[in-house]
């Protein structure tokens, strides 16, 4: 048995309006299915914030890291819209890792380690 450990997830928001002033809070969501729904959230980013998830999931083989905001929250209906990643026990490494996540407003980096 292995121990997910979400460390933080880091928002990007994408300037669409080229006035760096895109302060709208967006609401995240991270849930790992591990055989069992763990769902952490939501908590509000903007661009340049972080969330220091700081949890701890347990699994066996596998676990996977979905990413969702606000918005996805509203098209549950179409799973096209979420973003996942799958985490297998065998991917051990001495130092975190990072994924990217992106929506149609921003770019999320999520750090974490496998121990």
């Amino acid at each position: 048995m292995r121990t997910l450990r979400l460390v933080n997830l880091h928002c990007n928001k994408i300037d669409d309006d080229n006035t760096n002033t895109n302060t709208k809070l967006n609401k995240t969501f991270l849930t790992v299915d591990n055989g069992r729904f763990h769902i952490f959230g939501p908590e509000s980013l903007m661009n340049g914030s972080d969330w220091k998830v700081n949890v701890d999931v347990q699994f066996n083989k596998q676990a996977k890291i979905s990413f969702f905001d606000e918005d996805l929250v509203k098209n549950l209906s179409t799973t096209k819209h979420f973003r996942n990643y799958i985490v297998e026990e065998n991917d051990i490494d001495d130092k975190p890792k990072k994924i990217s996540f992106a929506t149609s407003n921003a770019n999320y980096v999520l750090t974490f380690e496998i121990i």
